[in-house]
Formats: structure tokens, sequence, C-alpha cells
């Protein structure tokens, strides 16, 4: 089936069959996306973050705070 006849499938569906259908769609790719290795970037920039929490754990900020700074820029 073509990308173009599932989305006009889908089209036809009521609005609670395409939100349960989004949905499970989702779940699969997020089981995809939690199988796929890091890239080598990514693994060196969490290497170095985890490096840089060991070496200092108590600087870190509340979610609050990190909640207010966000919502203070929009």
């Amino acid at each position: 089936m073509s990308t173009q006849a599932i989305s006009e499938s889908f089209r036809r569906l009521p609005p609670n069959e395409r939100i349960r259908l989004l949905q499970e769609l989702w779940d699969v790719v997020a089981d995809d996306v939690a199988e796929m290795p890091l890239n080598e970037p990514t693994r060196r920039l969490l290497d170095e973050r985890i490096q840089q929490h060991e070496e200092n754990p108590t600087d870190v900020e509340s979610w609050e705070q990190t909640r207010e700074e966000i919502l203070s820029e929009l």
C-alpha cells in the first residue's frame, strides 16, 4: 500500500481512531529508536556530560529553576 493510500485511509478514520493509531505508531517508533545504537558524536557528548557530573555532582539546578528559566524566555 502506498503512503498516499495510507494517508487517505487515515483521514477517513474518526478522530478518536486517528489518535489511537498515532499512539500505536509512536510506540513502535519509540521502540525502534531505543534499539538504535548511539552515533559517535552523541556518545562522546554523553560521556563528557557524565564526567562533568561525576567531577562536580552538586552543580545542578532543580526542575523548578530550569522550568522557570525556560518559561521566562518564551
